[in-house]
This record gives structure tokens, sequence and C-alpha cells, in this order.
């Protein structure tokens, strides 16, 4: 990213088209209640930091057409073709995706009624520097709403060690990248830091006892895992029972998962 030095920890492109479907599936009902909540409606102007796949984009650029427009951007040109491919199998005109960073986004200040990010902020080494960047993007009287996970913040019953071991690693991974994964409890603070007076607040939990959305922990290990042999936090051994364990937790539908809170944070600029 230009500017900064930051290394994602997940898969991108294709290789990650299931997992982020799977964390659509878990978290895309509380962000859709979230955009009808702080006022989604057609002729709006959006952006979209970090789109992924492009499963929020597509959604919010439905929601506001005919006379509204997205624009989503992700720093990854893997990540922004699979979007692509989905808008055009929606049949969507009223969006596009470009390659760009949190950092520098590449668009014009003062151009959107509203800019979003999910689980993009908590990646980031400055956090603060991409949610001033989101800032400029939107016109004054305009929104900023950002979701962002707290790794401290999950439910599992009864009790699982590899989801207890699963957690600890991805923070300690995280904290050996200058990454923040519990960044959701402070990020209305980090709004108040670069310039928002009365950010507004809320929650995105979601629980699971059966479905294919229970295999998104294991999805997501297996893919970071390789991360952690290399800094050495965790042999391959390990990992791979954790993994084995998490997609047994998925399929044991007497075990309820609690996925990890996702609090969400808006204001107007």
């Amino acid at each position: 990213m230009t500017q900064h030095a930051e290394h994602y920890i997940l898969a991108t492109g294709g290789k990650d088209v299931q997992r982020l479907r799977l964390l659509h599936e878990v978290y895309g009902p509380g962000t859709e209640a979230l955009f009808h909540r702080v006022g989604l409606r057609d002729g709006q102007r959006i952006v979209e930091i970090g789109c992924g796949s492009g499963n929020t984009a597509c959604w919010v650029a439905e929601q506001i057409a005919p006379n509204g427009s997205v624009v989503g951007i992700d720093v990854s040109s893997g990540q922004v073709e699979q979007a692509r491919r989905q808008a055009n199998s929606r049949n969507l005109r009223n969006v596009e995706f470009h390659v760009a960073d949190a950092y520098s986004p590449r668009l014009p200040e003062g151009a959107f009624d509203l800019a979003y990010c999910r689980l993009v902020l908590m990646h980031l080494t400055q956090p603060a520097d991409a949610l001033r960047a989101m800032r400029s993007l939107v016109r004054p009287g305009g929104l900023v709403v950002c979701e962002e996970m707290d790794l401290s913040c999950w439910l599992c019953n009864p009790p699982a060690a590899a989801m207890t071991r699963f957690f600890e690693l991805n923070t300690a991974l995280g904290e050996r990248r200058g990454e923040n994964f519990s960044l959701g409890v402070s990020l209305h603070r980090l709004f108040r830091e670069v310039g928002f007076a009365r950010p507004e607040v809320g929650a995105n939990f979601s629980l699971a006892l059966r479905g294919e959305k229970k295999r998104l922990l294991g999805m997501t290990f297996a893919e970071f895992a390789p991360e952690l042999v290399r800094e050495g936090l965790a042999s391959q051994e390990e990992v791979d029972r954790i993994v084995a364990d998490l997609l047994t937790l998925a399929d044991d539908d007497t075990t309820m998962f609690g996925f990890p809170l996702v609090a969400q944070v808006w204001a107007v600029r």
C-alpha cells in the first residue's frame, strides 16, 4: 500500500470467494440492517473501501438503483476481478471496481454521500490514516460507516479448546504484525481521533447452531495458518489439528457458535 508496509494474512481473488461468501452470510444481514438504519436510498453515491469480491457493493448497488452508484476499491487485483464478475452476473450497471488501497483511494475528495468499509481497518497498521482518507471522500454532511471485529468477544457452547486456541493465535498474529484484531471495541474513539464529533454505535453479532456458515472459522484459520507457522507461533501439527477440530465442531449441531462481535460505528462529516 502507498507509503505503508502491509501484509494481508488471508487469501485473495478466486481462492477466497467461498470464505467471503460465508462471511457475508454471517455478517451480511447485520450490515444490510445498518445501511437501512443510516438512511440508504436511491440516488446516493457510495464508495466501499476494501470491497473484496463485491458482495456488499453489489447489494448496495441494487438498493440505490436506478439513480445511485457505487464505487468499490480493493488493493488486490484478484478481488477486483471477482467483484467485476459478480456485478456482471447480476447485470449491475451502476457499480464499478478499481484497484487502489485504503490509504490512497485515488478518488475525488468530497464526491460521495457515504463511505463504507467492513473488516478493513483491523488489518492495517495505521487505521487512523485510512479512516482520514475515507472521511475526505465524503461531502460535508455525508456519512462514514465502518464495521470492525473484536476478537475478544465470541461464544462457543459447549466450550471447545480448538476455538479458544483459534482466537489466541489469531490475536497473537495480529499483534506480531502491528494490527489490531480487537479494534471494534475502540473504533468509536478512532472516529473521534480523526475529527468526527458525534459517532454513533451499533453491533453485528451472529449465532449459529447448524449450516455451512459454521465452517467459516475453520476456513479462515486454514488460510492464515501458514503465517502462524512462518512466525513460529504454532507448529504445522498444531494448526492441522485445530483446522480439523474446528470443522468437526462446525458439523456438530449441538455446538453453538457466536461469531466474533463486529462493532458498527458511523458519523456525519
